[in-house]
């Protein structure tokens, strides 16, 4: 009767042993496959170009900051293009009349507050900057710029662009702390999976002992 129930327990204890290696398995390929996705999560904190409409316009400004470097021939290519843009601006303004804007030194005096509200920028933000502004300055001149206080608009730009460049940093922030907490629950499973791994690896060599035991005593 003993050997009995013996050869029962170690029946019972074999199909237990084959059930929880079953279930531990499929935790580490569960945690696996989830970790991998969460660790491997990617997201970016550039900032997308800032996109002003000048039917929006209406009144009043800030800035941000970073820098960036570049080589030579990027900052050349930059200069060019932050140039043209100054020069749609200039060429814009030139149009209003004499009583709208002083235009003594105006492609100077436009380079160089060009130059000053965007400085704050990284490169690629202060040539975004100056396309923005050329084309809402050809736009404002077209729509009777000689009504408009070109001061006033200036500032208004200022102020909408700020806005979008700051939205996007907070909106990145965020996005990139999530990222983060993603990837830290990512490694988090993938500690439990390789406790899952050591668990089944338990059971699989409790299920061997237990069959050479059984062969042992046969």
């Amino acid at each position: 009767m003993l050997r009995s129930i013996e050869k029962n327990f170690f029946k019972i204890v074999q199909r237990l042993g084959l059930l929880f290696a079953i279930l531990s398995f499929a935790a580490v390929v569960i945690l696996g496959i989830t970790s991998y996705q969460k660790i491997n999560i990617e997201a970016t904190d550039q900032i997308d170009t800032p996109v002003i409409h000048f039917a929006d316009y209406q009144n009043p400004i800030s800035a941000q900051e970073v820098e960036i470097t570049t080589d030579l021939k990027e900052n050349d290519a930059f200069n060019q293009e932050f140039d043209a843009q100054v020069a749609d601006i200039v060429a814009a303004l030139d149009t209003l009349p004499d009583t709208s804007i002083d235009k003594t030194d105006l492609a100077q005096k436009v380079k160089i507050l060009v130059k000053i509200k965007s400085n704050d920028y990284p490169k690629n933000l202060q040539l975004t900057y100056a396309k923005s502004l050329a084309k809402l300055t050809k736009q404002m001149v077209n729509v009777g710029g000689e009504k408009t206080n070109v001061d006033e608009f200036i500032r208004w730009h200022d102020q909408e662009f700020v806005k979008q460049v700051n939205a996007q940093t907070q909106n990145n922030f965020l996005r990139m702390g999530s990222l983060k907490a993603e990837k830290a629950t990512g490694f988090a499973m993938l500690a439990a999976a390789a406790a899952a791994l050591g668990i089944f690896i338990m059971f699989v060599m409790m299920l061997v002992m237990l069959r050479i035991e059984r062969n042992t005593r046969q």
